[in-house]
């Protein structure tokens, strides 16, 4: 039976532990239409069958529920003094026990950002939660973005395959979760997920396709489909996000996996930290687009899965390079091209510690200023697997690479390269073919 919040009070069914007074329990169902102010300190605790509906506040007040609970719904608007435990858990406004988590989820981050002062963690328990609008980590303040910050997590790792936290993004456009002028964000332990398919072709097809023609298998999913961006609006101001940590998740099946600044307008998107990090199926795997990402570190990147390029900067956004640190990586599987740099500018892009197999090309790299590329082995897709590939395009001898293997398996076949690049105290399996 649905009760109002005041009739049980009324009634004495709300009780209250002699020796915290102040406590309040809830054990039914029970319904808040209307402002309900907690008194300070209160912890509102909530039994096996408590759960609370209406359209009305509830303000102050300390929440302590088990993380799976489902305890609120989402039309009531929550303003708590803190939780019991560590974090605010997005079951709490029924995610997981309805079949599109859309609202459950956007509720659970809005709740987060409108009362940053007073909460920060919001939990996602393990399981997969599907979805069909974009999630979006923002705040707006008299018609403008304002700082967000949020630490969204779960319970996966970069290697779970079928375990821990899912977000199943089943939209076909936009993006899965996206990060507008937020400010010491950070997200971890969470597979994100979407529905593009990567072209099914024989190797010395697949390994011949550009990136315009690496599209979903299906046709349902368009360029700039992502799974994770930062700053995707610049309709409102021309801030960006700063300090955003990004690690131990895994983003597959989009477009782009990882993308920064795509809008064309706003600045920032720097000091951003993005370690342990897993792209799956897609086009691109990581990408960004204008000058001011400086600072930026990617540590540990990984890819096994069916990708046309792993990193491109200088195509998106702006069609700006920022400045970018990757060190770290571990790339298998097909893909076609590792990088697509265009930069100008004062910005380079710095390479370290990729091992790399089964891989089309190092692909191409345009610069005007000095770029490092040093420890990291190279492992080319033979040729009568990928065709004869041209395994490096640059054009400037500031591209640098030392202590480098470039190896075709069990073969000493040229190396064909086209360009000026420098090679110090580096291994080829073969001889070095330069155009």
């Amino acid at each position: 039976m649905r009760t109002s919040i005041l009739c049980l009070l009324s009634l004495g069914l709300l009780a209250t532990r002699p020796a915290a007074a102040q406590d309040i329990y809830i054990n039914h169902d029970t319904v808040v239409n209307n402002t309900w102010v907690l008194p300070a300190g209160a912890i509102l605790h909530f039994g096996s069958g408590g759960h609370i509906s209406g359209s009305g506040t509830i303000r102050g007040g300390i929440i302590n529920a088990a993380a799976t609970q489902w305890i609120f719904d989402t039309s009531l608007t929550l303003q708590p003094a803190a939780t019991y435990g560590p974090y605010f858990s997005a079951c709490w406004l029924g995610a997981g026990k309805v079949a599109d988590n859309s609202g459950p989820l956007q509720k659970s981050i809005n709740t987060i950002i409108q009362n940053q002062q007073r909460l920060r963690h919001l939990y996602i328990p393990a399981g997969t939660y599907a979805y069909s609008r974009p999630l979006q980590v923002q705040y707006q303040y008299k018609g403008q973005y304002a700082a967000a910050t949020l630490h969204l997590y779960g319970d996966a790792n970069s290697w779970d395959c079928c375990a821990g936290t899912t977000l199943l993004y089943t939209g076909t456009t936009g993006y899965a979760l996206g990060l507008q002028l937020n400010k010491g964000t950070e997200i971890n332990n969470l597979i994100i997920t979407g529905q593009f398919k990567a072209p099914v072709l024989p190797d010395t097809d697949y390994y011949s396709l550009p990136m315009e023609k690496f599209t979903d298998a299906n046709g349902r999913c368009g360029p700039g489909y992502a799974g994770i961006v930062i700053d995707y609006d610049g309709s409102l101001n021309s801030s960006g996000s700063t300090g955003v940590q990004i690690h131990d998740v895994q983003v597959g099946n989009f477009d782009i996996d990882y993308l920064v600044s795509p809008n064309g307008k706003t600045f920032n998107a720097d000091v951003l930290l993005f370690q342990n990090i897993r792209c799956g199926d897609a086009r691109i795997g990581f990408a960004n687009g204008q000058a001011q990402e400086k600072g930026n570190t990617i540590r540990g990147i990984y890819s096994w899965g069916n990708i046309h390029t792993l990193y491109s900067a200088g195509r998106m956004g702006k069609s700006q390079a920022g400045h970018y640190t990757i060190d770290g990586g571990n790339i298998a599987g097909r893909c076609i091209r590792l990088l697509d740099i265009t930069q100008a500018g004062w910005y380079p892009t710095h390479i370290s510690n990729l091992y790399a197999e089964s891989i089309g090309s190092i692909g191409s790299i345009s610069t005007q200023v000095p770029t490092a590329i040093s420890n990291c082995a190279f492992h080319f897709a033979l040729p009568r697997q990928a065709g004869r590939q041209t395994l490096l395009t640059c054009n400037s001898q500031r591209v640098a690479f030392s202590h480098c293997l470039f190896r075709y398996y069990g073969q000493k076949e040229a190396l064909k390269m086209r360009g000026d690049a420098s090679f110090t105290n580096c291994f080829f399996s073969g001889p070095l073919l330069k155009q």
